[in-house]
């Protein structure tokens, strides 16, 4: 499977980033007590976000930044390129996307994982009941190449069948893109992440439009496999130049998110009111989304078990999805690293 330009061009980008990191990585130490200017943390467009905005939001981390923000970055390409360059320090990451980044020579680290799955196969289709159902039909597709594409080929192949020539993958830029071309009946079936699966929903109910979850790709993934339906999905990435000179901070985030998400679980609606800036979606889009992406915070080092079995299988898909091995023991980070 071809890997998007931007891939492909980080081995040479992470060499030349290297070379500037290194003199500076302990330097950081002595300041880790200096308060920042700013502290951004990059989050993904998905519901899970609402945690870090909740994060954001309490204040939690003002002691460590006089200026605390939360911004949402709109292509897996874009968060690569920012997190190669520097710019992202903190980010929303799918896990096997960061293993990638690492084994390519970008010095990041896995800190948590937040979504343990949030793909469905939406479908406007009354023969599709279930996702072997939709041998030889079209399907939409956002993110070429990226997590949503790599589990749902990772589930058909498991089912035996094969993803290039059993379906009909059209592939477009985001799932927005997706949703309303389902909606417009351009086509009657997608795999789309929350919040814009429960965002078809909705829309398409105000005008008239069924909208079904004909499959939850993470519960029929633990089905094949025996496992429980969860998928060590995404969650937050750190740079490790920031590890090494603010290793309090990271703390503060990671403690930070599991508070935040308990109170996310405990309080929908307000949730949804806070996420609905961050996402630019209706409130009760986001709200009703939180049942689904299967929030659960816990340390990278604490998901090594299910990261690896994920890794591992996706490798079995194409070797080189994580650049050709698993990630090394630095990659997990956890409260004691």
């Amino acid at each position: 499977m071809a890997f998007p330009t931007r891939r492909d061009a980080l081995t040479g980008l992470a060499a030349a980033g290297a070379a500037t990191l290194l003199p500076g990585l302990f330097a950081g130490r002595a300041e880790a007590a200096a308060k920042l200017a700013s502290l951004t943390i990059n989050g993904m467009p998905a519901t899970p976000s609402v945690v870090m905005a909740r994060l954001v939001e309490t204040g939690t981390l003002s002691q460590f930044a006089d200026k605390v923000q939360l911004k949402v970055w709109r292509t897996p390409d874009q968060m690569r390129a920012g997190v190669v360059s520097g710019d992202m320090a903190v980010f929303g990451t799918p896990s096997y996307s960061c293993a990638n980044m690492l084994n390519r020579g970008v010095p990041v680290r896995l800190m948590n994982i937040v979504t343990w799955g949030l793909l469905y196969l939406m479908s406007r289709d009354d023969a599709v009941q279930k996702i072997e159902d939709i041998a030889g039909k079209p399907v939409l597709m956002a993110f070429r190449g990226d997590a949503p594409d790599l589990i749902f080929r990772m589930t058909l192949r498991k089912l035996g069948m094969n993803p290039d020539t059993d379906v009909k993958l059209q592939y477009v830029g985001t799932p927005t893109e997706a949703v309303q071309l389902l909606l417009a009946g351009r086509a009657a079936l997608a795999v789309i992440s929350e919040p814009a699966a429960t965002a078809s929903q909705i829309r398409g109910a105000q005008a008239g439009i069924e909208v079904r979850r004909a499959a939850d790709l993470t519960a029929v993934w633990g089905r094949l496999t025996g496992r429980p339906p969860r998928i060590s999905q995404a969650g937050l990435g750190v740079r490790e130049d920031f590890v090494q000179a603010h290793p309090e901070i990271v703390r503060a985030i990671h403690d930070g998110c599991r508070t935040a998400a308990r109170w996310v679980l405990d309080n929908p609606a307000e949730a949804g009111r806070l996420g609905a800036a961050t996402l630019d979606l209706g409130a009760p889009v986001v709200e009703r989304s939180i049942p689904h992406f299967r929030l659960d915070v816990v340390a990278a080092a604490d998901a090594r078990p299910d990261l690896e079995h994920y890794f591992t299988a996706l490798m079995e898909m194409s070797p080189d999805i994580l650049g050709g091995r698993l990630p090394d023991d630095r990659f997990y980070w956890g409260p004691g690293a």
